[in-house]
């Protein structure tokens, strides 16, 4: 950006004089600035929202505006507004720490040149992104403008990438029996070819390198419809590029169509619905949306519907009542909209909606009061009732946004985000996609954070049945954490379980987790005496040498045996550790208490790990077992490594089964005890039925 441009300028500082003194520093060395103070939080928001800056320059140490606030509420928006931070003095700490939270550069206070620079090369670095996502989005352009052409081509045309379509033109679906192309996604080319050119072709189906040269050629074979029906086929094939990736074109021309489709009039009709499908359509809204926003600096939201249990419903009522119900829902959805917004229907339990000129904040709140008045509604059809529930994902078109299919994916991983929270594919609720710029939280703030959500109960304890494959009666159960729905609303940083841990914040909460834990199992023993817990302990309370005292205490209070529980340690840590290790095991042996060694199988030599250490069971880490999914390889290591452990004598746990077909193999290896998601996942009670014959 040459000096002389206007520079929109935000100044958050306590200080207006010293706000001012910067507009000044900014004028005399030739920028035209257009700035604003802001010294207020929500000041800050709405300006945001309003039109964007070109940079901020904050106060390091601001108390009016924390620095923290500034990058929560640019992520929020999905912002590229850098930010320059102004310290009272040089300090490395202070560094370090704006720059993980995404500052551009942090200056201590009067170095006034120095700040001139930064400013410059912050100025051109934004223009230098600018100018990248508008080449981006002429790029998108000129592929929909391709997409277009091929997919109105009067050739039938395929693109094929590792031996699947990954695009048909309607000519190419129709002379293979499908009424929309869309069908054809992802089928595998195999299944579209006889048997006997199978050999013959297996060259053009495997993986395709960049620089590899593919020579353009006529192929000619027996292609096999939907309907199973054999057609010969002559077609040219050559090496493209398509959407960045190497693939493969093949075309049929008009002249060998013309031998080979009819007309089309007798394929059928879609059945009626509510509303067609405008993939296309979507596309291109979102693209005028994306223009404007680079054009005329208007952000617009959008709103990625889906109707929660799609499936479920269909299977339940079939297709055209399914659409009968969606056509109420748009109505429903339509009734609760402003004229202005666009509404299309995506794929056939999605909608999405356009809210121009829209902040993030007014968005989500439309958003979460239809999913609000979409559940409240009952659907009529017949002598039938329904009742819906939406999961709406949220995300910013904003000057950031490059093209519809980027938007989109945001929105979708806002959906992602609220499904897994609700484990299904339910989520009955409104979710905004944040970009990261930067990690938000540091070490001192994750932990500072985890004590207080500790002190406020927001942590809850979640149960996962351990099952016996050898007959054995016991009931087991390992205990894992998680934060309450509520503590969201503190916007966690992702991993946030995974990074408390690693702070001193972790031997507290080990103590809450063996507490809420012991007070649970008495409960439970009164129903099911057999049942153990596995509690596991992290490295920072391996390390501490009052654990014991503190362990025989509130197993004293509780009233429990130390032979109830099995503490669970990490290789990894124990690897660290070893002789603590060794000699926390020995103490918890001479009070009658068992451990386990968890995450098993990483480490260089693991049973040469085993040699000095008195472990009562042995649980595989989770990349060995996904390995052994994988191919028979792997799974001859997995059960190689069992038949050591065996001679041993070690009592073996296999989490992460996911497979049923895994559970006879593993009960033949003489594996004692599996755990996975397949069989039970975590749960707020501790309610598997180990009486079940099947299990």
């Amino acid at each position: 950006m040459i000096p002389d441009s206007a520079l929109k300028l935000l100044l958050v500082h306590d200080s207006f004089e010293e706000a001012n003194r910067i507009v000044s520093l900014l004028r005399n060395a030739n920028y035209r600035a257009e700035s604003k103070h802001v010294n207020q939080e929500e000041v800050l928001s709405k300006l945001l929202q309003e039109k964007p800056w070109d940079m901020i320059i904050g106060q390091y140490q601001g108390e009016n505006t924390p620095i923290k606030s500034i990058f929560s509420l640019i992520r929020r928006f999905d912002l590229d507004t850098p930010v320059i931070l102004i310290s009272e003095q040089y300090n490395i700490t202070e560094i370090v720490e704006g720059l993980r939270l995404g500052a551009t550069d942090v200056l201590p206070m009067d170095e006034d040149q120095q700040l001139l620079l930064v400013v410059a090369r912050t100025l051109f670095n934004l223009e230098q992104r600018r100018l990248l996502r508008q080449f981006r989005r002429r790029y998108a352009d000129a592929e929909t403008r391709c997409e277009r052409l091929l997919g109105s081509s009067v050739d039938a045309i395929a693109i094929i990438q590792e031996g699947t379509y990954l695009f048909t033109n309607d000519s190419f679906a129709q002379l293979f029996g499908h009424l929309e192309s869309d069908s054809m996604l992802c089928l595998p080319v195999i299944d579209t070819i006889a048997p006997e050119d199978h050999a013959r072709l297996k060259e053009y189906l495997r993986p395709i390198d960049k620089d590899e040269e593919i020579p353009l050629e006529t192929l000619r074979f027996t292609g096999i419809t939907n309907d199973e029906i054999p057609i010969p086929i002559e077609a040219r094939i050559a090496k493209v590029d398509y959407q960045g990736e190497p693939a493969l074109e093949l075309v049929i021309s008009r002249q060998f169509l013309d031998g080979q489709v009819s007309t089309g009039d007798d394929q059928g009709t879609e059945p009626s619905g509510a509303m067609n499908i405008q993939r296309d359509k979507v596309i291109e809204l979102i693209n005028n949306a994306i223009r404007l926003a680079a054009q005329k600096h208007s952000s617009s939201v959008l709103l990625y519907i889906t109707l929660d249990r799609y499936s479920s419903i269909l299977a339940e009522i079939g297709i055209q009542k399914t659409e009968e119900l969606v056509s109420q829902l748009v109505d429903k959805i339509r009734d609760a909209s402003s004229q202005d917004v666009s509404l299309m229907r995506f794929k056939e339990d999605t909608l999405v909606m356009i809210m121009p000129n829209t902040g993030t904040d007014a968005a989500l709140m439309f958003a979460n009061q239809l999913c609000e008045t979409v559940g409240k509604h009952i659907f009529q059809l017949g002598e039938q009732t329904f009742t819906l529930t939406l999961g709406i994902g949220a995300s910013v078109i904003s000057e950031t946004v490059a093209t519809a299919e980027g938007c989109i994916e945001k929105a979708l991983s806002a959906l992602t985000e609220l499904h897994q929270k609700n484990n299904g594919d339910f989520a009955n609720g409104a979710n905004l996609y944040q970009s990261e710029i930067g990690p938000e939280y540091c070490e001192e703030d994750v932990e500072e954070t985890a004590r207080a959500m500790l002190e406020d109960k927001l942590f809850e304890l979640l149960y996962q049945p351990i099952i016996p494959l050898q007959g054995k009666q016991e009931q087991f159960y390992e205990v894992f954490i998680q934060t309450k729905p509520e503590a969201d609303e503190k916007v966690l940083p992702d991993n946030f379980i995974a990074k408390v841990f690693k702070t001193d914040a972790a031997r507290d909460i080990d103590h809450w987790v063996i507490l809420e834990s012991f007070k649970a199992l008495s409960e439970k023993l009164k129903s099911a005496p057999t049942t153990r817990l596995f509690i596991n302990i992290c490295s920072h309370t391996l390390t501490d040498e009052g654990f014991i005292p503190w362990l025989k205490v509130a197993l004293k209070a509780s009233g429990l045996y130390p032979k109830n529980v099995i503490f669970q340690l990490r290789e990894i840590d124990v690897a660290r550790q070893y002789h603590r290790s060794v000699e926390l095991i020995e103490e918890l042996s001479k009070i009658n208490g068992d451990v386990a060694l968890s995450h098993f199988g990483l480490a260089i030599e693991p049973m040469k790990l085993l040699q000095n250490l008195s472990v009562n069971y042995i649980k595989f880490d989770s990349v060995i077992i996904e390995k052994a999914y994988q191919n028979d390889e792997s799974l001859a290591e997995l059960k190689s490594l069992i038949s050591s452990l065996k001679i041993e004598n070690e009592q073996i746990i296999v989490p992460f089964v996911e497979r049923a077909d895994m559970i006879p193999i593993l009960w033949t290896c003489g594996v004692h005890y599996i755990q996975g998601h397949f069989l039970q996942p975590p749960s707020q009670r501790m309610n598997y039925d180990f009486s079940d014959d099947d299990n």
